[in-house]
């Protein structure tokens, strides 16, 4: 059985006609005659009583008209799920981010993607930048999200956000100062390596602050409770300081002429085209 002579079956027992059936379904009345014969002699059953002048559904044709209402019905939304299937995107994307996208921003992106796509199988491996692009370099993730430059050839850093760094600290600052009360002080800080302490190298170097000494921790969040604890001040991105400035926990330090800006970027190895799925999450930034 074709579901195109269920079609015309369905279709004659509406009309009672092969002529309206046949303009319905936009085929000759021959054909019309040759579905109707072949359920016929499929299901070994008389499903029309024809007459010159009338046309009567048998009692197997009531029957079978019941049975092919449903087997449409059911057809259709297989076809439509089957549809829906192939149109929606699913598979594994691997994702290496540094610390600070990682935990302050992709995980809203990521919660909207798998809200519209809740097949897509995300694993996220954060590290900091160098280490990012290194494993977007040698293919062991599929895309790479960081905050610093790279001088390799291999891949291609696109930016997608802009971020403001701040300097903070854990006491009130009224008002604006000069760069010269910056001078040694107590630095708390990202490893070599992490955009966010390229950001800081280059605010030292670029204003000639001289250090007293330093802290180093691998992750923002110990920088973050070492602050509160004034063991320092700290240069951080405004994007991972929202709720400690909301509960005031943590103060900026604003320093008259100093503004420092920088990209957020994803990495993608030189030459890739990227796939639906990598499509889809880069539409979301």
């Amino acid at each position: 059985m074709h579901m195109d002579e269920l079609e015309t079956f369905i279709t004659l027992v509406q009309e009672r006609n092969f002529t309206k059936t046949a303009v319905r379904r936009s085929l000759s009345q021959p054909t019309i005659s040759v579905h109707i014969r072949n359920l016929e002699r499929e299901f070994s059953s008389t499903l029309f009583h024809r007459t010159t002048k009338s046309l009567h559904v048998t009692a197997e044709g009531a029957f079978f008209y019941e049975q092919a209402l449903k087997m449409k019905a059911l057809y259709e939304q297989t076809k439509e799920s089957l549809y829906q299937k192939q149109q929606q995107a699913e598979g594994h994307i691997r994702i290496g981010t540094s610390f600070t996208i990682g935990e302050y921003i992709l995980p809203q992106l990521i919660a909207r993607l798998r809200k519209d796509h809740p097949l897509i199988e995300i694993s996220i491996t954060m590290g900091n930048s160098h280490s990012v692009i290194d494993a977007v370099r040698s293919f062991e993730v599929d895309i790479g999200f960081v905050e610093s430059e790279t001088t390799l050839k291999e891949v291609i850093l696109t930016p997608f956000q802009q971020d403001r760094l701040r300097i903070v600290c854990s006491g009130l600052v009224d008002k604006p100062i000069g760069i010269g009360e910056l001078q040694n002080r107590t630095w708390v800080i990202r490893e070599s390596g992490s955009g966010t302490r390229s950001s800081f190298d280059h605010l030292v170097d670029t204003n000639h602050i001289e250090l007293g000494s330093t802290i180093v921790f691998s992750s923002t969040h110990g920088i973050k409770e070492s602050v509160k604890n004034n063991l320092g001040y700290a240069f951080l991105s405004e994007a991972t300081i929202q709720n400690e400035l909301k509960d005031q926990t943590l103060q900026t330090v604003d320093i008259a002429g100093l503004q420092e800006e920088r990209s957020f970027s994803y990495v993608l190895t030189k030459g890739t085209i990227p796939g639906r799925n990598l499509e889809l999450l880069l539409g979301y930034l």
